[in-house]
């Protein structure tokens, strides 16, 4: 096994006071590693190309002879590895540096989970959308009991917490807490902190399908031709007092629907939108780099270019933009959608975001294959689209019902009507449809 040790700081880590962590860069079989030696520097004492600390600094000596300690250190935990015949991993040389055995500190399940969350924010393994998410689970698990150690999670005590939550907390809360607890205590049974896993027996189930607004395709068509037909540009909001202006607002409402429209027509979210250049126009595809990412992970999508979406977009800016006017902040920017709905006499509530639900529910509906419809959507997961294929399906057990209420008894108006248009037939065919008739009427009487 090839191991090496070299001083390397990740200079593109910059915090908000100007520092950088000192840091070692550990290869294990040509994959890099970086330990974090628990010490910051000010990003201009590092040079990056050459990879050194800047000499005439202050306190240059003390800082080069701490990271030659720090040196010395991992690779006496590195040999005493290979000495017992362990394997080497960066996993084991980072818990030996931090004094971490293979044992957690405390039995105190909080205290473990609290822990494990700095390190996997530090370690850039844990997004903060979902770190705020863990702390509001992790909250509402004291809530519960105060105290709690983690030989307690058996399956008695995940029995009393769901009990607990039920009346207190939606059934998606409910779902993402036994999903917090159920991961933490995972790592602890593969570690073997814990002996019995104790969800082997406990069914956590699924997150419930949220209701989700989106727009129909008459509705499309509606918003559609109101942005065509220039209407929104006329419109002023009044002044509210004697000393206030009248506002002239339409231009700002005919561009935001100019944006939710190219939403509707491709998928992306509004932070996509709003970084949407003509730089991302190759041939008749726009080719952009998501600004959400997963795990620091941002996916590429390619989504073909069509006509409707084609009439939104000014590829011939010499700005490079390709909308004329700038995408609001999303807030400004459901506001004004709320009013378009309102001119349009749309009665719904939809976000801008709905507008990219719209793309994928509407997509569906058209036929398009689902894979295709993830791709284009940017998502990580097929089960993430797949929400949005349950929608289409309630939709089509909702249009089925209609048969259910379907009645084919046939009136004596209607009965009556079709004997007045007797004469104009042939006798043959009058008493073809007189026996029809008889069929239907006798059928629906059973």
């Amino acid at each position: 096994m090839n191991v090496s040790i070299s001083f390397e700081c990740k200079s593109g880590y910059i915090s908000r006071n100007g520092t950088i962590p000192l840091t070692l860069r550990i290869t294990i079989n040509r994959k890099n590693n970086y330990l974090n030696l628990g010490r910051k520097i000010n990003v201009d004492q590092y040079d990056p190309r050459l990879k050194r600390i800047k000499p005439g600094i202050k306190g240059h000596t003390q800082i080069v002879t701490f990271i030659k300690r720090q040196e010395v250190k991992v690779d006496e935990i590195i040999h005493e590895l290979e000495r017992t015949g362990q394997t080497i991993t960066f996993k084991r040389i980072k818990d030996e540096y931090n004094g971490v055995t293979g044992k957690v500190k405390s039995n105190d399940f909080y205290e473990y989970v609290e822990a494990e969350l700095i390190k996997e924010k530090e370690e850039t393994l844990i997004k903060e959308s979902t770190l705020k998410g863990y702390e509001k689970q992790l909250n509402i698990l004291k809530g519960f009991q105060k105290r709690l150690s983690i030989h307690e999670i058996d399956e008695d005590y995940l029995g009393k917490l769901k009990k607990y939550l039920i009346p207190k907390y939606a059934s998606n809360t409910q779902y993402h807490v036994f999903s917090f607890l159920r991961k933490y205590t995972l790592r602890l049974h593969k570690s073997g902190e814990i002996k019995n896993y104790p969800f082997t027996n406990f069914i956590v189930g699924q997150p419930e399908l949220v209701d989700i607004n989106y727009l129909e395709p008459e509705e499309i068509t509606l918003l559609h031709d109101l942005y065509d037909s220039k209407e929104l540009l006329k419109y002023v909001k009044k002044a509210t007092s004697k000393h206030a202006q009248d506002f002239h607002v339409g231009a700002r409402y005919q561009s935001t629907l100019q944006h939710a429209l190219v939403a509707c027509y491709c998928g992306l979210r509004h932070s996509d939108i709003k970084t949407l250049r003509r730089e991302h126009i190759q041939k008749n595809y726009i080719v952009k780099q998501m600004e959400k990412d997963r795990l620091g992970k941002k996916k590429t999508v390619r989504i073909p270019i069509k006509s409707r979406l084609l009439s939104l977009l000014k590829l011939e800016s010499k700005s490079g933009l390709l909308f004329e006017q700038p995408v609001q902040e999303n807030g400004t920017t459901n506001n004004y959608l709320k009013e378009i709905f309102k001119i349009a006499g749309i009665n719904k509530h939809i976000t801008f975001h709905g507008f990219r639900h719209a793309f994928a529910i509407n997509s569906l509906l058209l036929g398009l294959k689902i894979e295709v419809v993830s791709d284009i959507l940017g998502h990580s997961e097929l089960t993430t689209t797949q929400r949005y294929a349950r929608v289409v399906d309630r939709l089509r057990e909702k249009e089925m019902d209609k048969w259910d209420g379907f009645n084919l008894d046939v009136s004596k108006e209607t009965n009556n009507k079709i004997i007045a248009m007797l004469p104009k037939l042939s006798a043959a065919e009058s008493e073809r449809v007189l026996d029809f008739i008889g069929e239907i009427t006798n059928s629906s009487n059973k």
